[in-house]
């Protein structure tokens, strides 16, 4: 059986789930934030700051060039970067309007929208008038696109050498397009990198919007995705924490005399206080042995209470290759 709930029942509903899911939250924990399905797949603050860039380098170029080509002054400024649907898209683009296929990737080109009004004043100064606002909204006919084929090789010209930094663009045959194929250049599912901006041709603004096929999109994205330091390698920190642990070790050290002979007569003499003469002089260094290992000659010295040895020269702190006598 179908139930119909009104606005006020769902309401009820929507608040008794908040409260039950504030019910199990752990004590000092922040409440997760709420889902908007518009922001998913959309750029992160980064790239939206890369992309931004881009578009004004791009904006800049189009001012310039179309302001040489009609001689007139031209304004552009870069409105919005975001990412849509095609279905989206389509909603926004209003019934008649100035659709071009521009330069894009091997066969995905871009799109190219043109507000009316805007497009007729720049055909004004194309045939050699003031470029005065027009009130028209009619399709364009095709001697008006003929005419307009200069503006339209300029645009693509200025976007494209704004994108060279992060993005090639190839150069298209730009061609006028209907109303009914956008859905061939706006799949209905398909996400598509959109930039909008506003174009002044004298007292006369109006709106341009370019949509990437999402093969560029996808491009121009990994273009400004932050670059994280890569991770030391886990070589480098095992061996840097064994190197430490080492230097904390406790090694046994000797001050050794050299050899020396001596008669079993002598020794069988010995008696306390008795001082056993061996063949080394006393101003000789003596070796200092570290848990077995010559390494250093040193003088026997007294540090206050205690004997010590002053190093006079290292011998060796690297092991002995085999095959390679000790120095």
């Amino acid at each position: 059986m179908e139930v119909f709930l009104n606005a006020a029942e769902l309401d009820a509903l929507r608040a008794k789930a908040r409260r039950k899911t504030s019910a199990v939250r752990a004590p000092g924990e922040k409440p997760a934030a709420a889902f908007d399905p518009r922001q998913a797949g959309q750029p992160s603050p980064g790239q939206l700051q890369g992309l931004e860039l881009l578009q004004a380098r791009c904006a800049q170029n189009i001012a310039a060039q179309l302001s040489a080509l009609l001689r007139v002054p031209v304004e552009a400024q870069a409105l919005a970067v975001e990412r849509l649907c095609g279905a989206d898209i389509v909603e926004k683009i209003p019934a008649p309007a100035c659709l071009v296929s521009i330069g894009g990737a091997p066969g995905a080109p871009s799109l190219m929208q043109v507000d009316l009004p805007l497009v007729f004043p720049i055909l004004d100064c194309l045939l050699g008038g003031a470029g005065e606002e027009s009130a028209e909204t009619r399709e364009l006919t095709e001697i008006e696109q003929e005419i307009l084929e200069p503006v339209v090789r300029c645009l693509d010209q200025a976007l494209r050498e704004g994108c060279a930094p992060a993005l090639k663009l190839e150069a298209q045959a730009a061609r006028t397009i209907s109303h009914d194929e956008l859905p061939a250049f706006l799949p209905s599912a398909e996400s598509l990198l959109i930039w909008t901006f506003q174009l002044g041709v004298k007292e006369t603004k109006g709106g341009m919007m370019l949509a990437f096929p999402s093969a560029l999109s996808a491009v121009l994205l990994r273009q400004f995705v932050p670059q994280q330091p890569a991770p030391p390698p886990k070589l480098a920190r095992e061996s840097g924490r064994l190197r430490e642990r080492l230097l904390e070790g406790r090694f046994e050290a000797e001050l050794l005399l050299p050899r020396s002979g001596v008669s079993l007569g002598q020794i069988c003499g010995l008696r306390p206080g008795d001082v056993v003469t061996l063949s080394v002089r006393a101003s000789e260094p003596l070796v200092v042995s570290i848990a077995g290992r010559e390494m250093f000659l040193a003088a026997p010295v007294r540090c206050a209470a205690r004997r010590g040895a002053q190093v006079l020269r290292i011998l060796s702190l690297v092991p002995p290759q085999e095959g390679k006598e000790k120095t």
